[in-house]
């Protein structure tokens, strides 16, 4: 049965589902595919509960669990034909969506749009991303991530309003070792933080853990970019930078 806005609509992870496809492919599961079956194939069992549901929605296996014949003749295809069966299981399955979008050229906001009906809501983030991830393992180009894409207006238009980047110095007194690097200051601010800054959504609108948690990193790798690690030694008793000049 496709998978339609009236019935709650898969979203495990797309890493568990297309290991699931290629082991019984590989080396054949056992039917019913169960919590256990699936623990046993290396499921992590807080993924277990939204990998049976997702399995279930997209046609691989029935309400008791057992191998649909979509699922066998997916395991069974030869090589050659491996990819192609993919789009053919994945197109009926997402017939309803593809109604909406093209998985080839559309991008994932208007992919985004297309699942706005499904349920449950709070998942529809993860419905888009096993969708984008599927049409790829089956060989169809996957569009660009919508958090890089919808970034990159922004930070050019901060990089715009930078001066160049001044050379870098080092200080007389400290002898070899790390160049310290000026950058120059946008509302306070060293040109790569203010543009990282700029990628953060729209107050009151929110984002998903998964965009929070890159950020969060990407923001820590970019925090010791600007302002590197260095010998309390080498830091002024008042805790200060020097007004951007070189330590002393």
């Amino acid at each position: 049965m496709p998978v339609t806005p009236d019935k709650p609509g898969p979203y495990a992870s797309p890493q568990s589902v297309v290991e699931i496809i290629t082991r019984h492919r590989d080396r054949g599961l056992p039917s019913p595919i169960t919590a256990e079956v699936l623990g046993r194939a290396g499921i992590p069992d807080s993924l277990i509960p939204r990998t049976l549901q997702s399995l279930l929605a997209l046609d691989l296996t029935d309400e008791a669990g057992n191998i649909s014949e979509v699922f066998e003749s997916i395991r069974k295809a030869p090589e050659a034909e491996y990819q192609g069966r993919l789009q053919a299981w994945l197109n009926s399955a997402y017939a309803d969506v593809l109604n909406y979008v093209d998985p080839a050229n559309d991008d994932e906001i208007k992919i985004r749009d297309a699942f706005r009906s499904y349920k449950p809501t709070g998942q529809q983030d993860r419905m888009v991303t096993l969708f984008v991830r599927l049409y790829a393992a089956a060989g169809v180009r996957a569009p660009k991530p919508v958090a890089a894409r919808a970034a990159t207006p922004r930070i050019r238009a901060q990089a715009q309003k930078l001066p160049a980047v001044r050379t870098r110095v080092r200080p007389q007194n400290l002898g070899p070792g790390p160049s310290v690097y000026e950058f120059p200051k946008a509302g306070g601010l060293p040109a790569p933080i203010e543009g990282l800054l700029a990628t953060l959504p729209d107050e009151g609108t929110g984002w998903t853990k998964d965009r929070r948690d890159k950020f969060v990193t990407t923001f820590e790798a970019v925090l010791d970019f600007c302002f590197p690690i260095v010998s309390t030694a080498l830091v002024p008793a008042d805790g200060s930078h020097g007004g951007g000049q070189p330590m002393r």
